[in-house]
């Protein structure tokens, strides 16, 4: 092969790349299959942006890139559309194809990811007593109640 030694991995795939007319058992489908693994990690690594992942789209192509966001599980299709939108609701990814659905719309810009919008909580009513807790100190009650008659 080249002057690149194969102990680094993009080091051997560079090495593989370069000499392409030489092992011609690995046809451009194998090439295809290893950039699609490359791309399902990248899509379940943590720290992806929008901005990554189109940038990963358009340098993968888009029948790889698609062909891996069909075929990640709910699991990881919901950590990717919440990492791209962080205030998402659950409803809509609930399962994977919704998640990835949500995830094509944020990466072609339909549905912007939202912005934070503080919570409003109800303030109790200042009227109301404050609630005195007349628990006993040590709420358990197991064995030793019973033997000692507390």
């Amino acid at each position: 092969m080249s002057g690149q030694t194969g102990s680094r991995g993009a080091g051997a795939l560079a090495a593989l790349l370069e000499n392409n007319d030489r092992f011609g058992k690995l046809a451009d489908r194998d090439f295809a299959a290893a950039a699609g693994l490359l791309v399902r990690k990248l899509m379940i690594s943590a720290g992806q942006t929008r901005d990554d992942m189109i940038f990963l789209r358009g340098a993968v192509g888009q029948d790889i890139f698609e062909s891996e966001l069909k075929s990640l599980s709910a699991y990881h299709a919901r950590l990717l559309a919440r990492r791209l939108d962080k205030h998402v609701d659950d409803y809509e990814v609930s399962t994977a194809g919704a998640a990835a659905a949500h995830i094509r719309k944020i990466m072609s810009g339909e549905a912007t990811a939202t912005e934070a919008t503080p919570a409003t909580q109800e303030d109790p009513p200042e009227d109301t007593p404050p609630t005195d807790d007349d628990a006993p100190k040590n709420t358990y009650f197991g064995r030793k109640s019973f033997r000692t008659g507390n």
